[in-house]
């Protein structure tokens, strides 16, 4: 598998790993990416600042999910808990699995491979997720991640940490 950006040639194959991940949030009654977000620009954005990151098989993107350096503004204003580093930090967003690979681990490996990209350059990476999408808080613990409180993003969202050590 290959980690690495995406290009404005790939945006129509993430719009449907998109599209079908909404899909499968709404049939679980999951309310979260049901109101256009993220969308075609969201993604045609991530492109332009550089930070749509893939990971890719042998039958092309396994997994898509924006890693941003600059910050996450809902994040300064974490309820009932607080971050467990101070130092700069990496987001995930939008993290989603092609339908024909679920269940394969490429959502951890794409964790994996975010780790090892960022690593040495910031304290910590953040995620934050729905309350009722039980799949996402288990993959975010799994590989490592502290809950650490509640952040608003559209409405309530679970706000997760895993300091990296080094940088900060």
């Amino acid at each position: 598998m290959e980690y690495g950006k995406i290009s404005r040639a790939d945006i129509d194959d993430v719009m449907r790993i998109v599209e079908a991940a909404k899909g499968r949030l709404r049939s679980r009654g999951v309310d979260q990416w049901q109101r256009g977000y993220p969308c075609r620009e969201s993604i045609e954005a991530d492109v332009a600042a550089g930070v749509g990151m893939a990971l890719r098989d042998e039958d092309g993107i396994a997994a898509y999910g924006a890693v941003i350096f600059t910050g996450e503004p809902a994040y300064d204003h974490i309820r009932g808990g607080r971050w467990l580093t101070d130092g700069p930090y990496a987001v995930v967003h939008r993290l989603c699995v092609a339908e024909g690979r679920l269940g394969r681990g490429c959502a951890t490996e794409f964790m994996r491979r975010t780790e090892e990209y960022v690593r040495g350059r910031v304290a910590s990476i953040r995620i934050d997720t729905h309350p009722d999408n039980i799949p996402m808080q288990g993959l975010i613990r799994k590989c490592g991640f502290t809950y650490c409180g509640d952040v608003t993003i559209e409405s309530r969202r679970l706000a997760f940490e895993r300091p990296l050590g080094g940088r900060g």
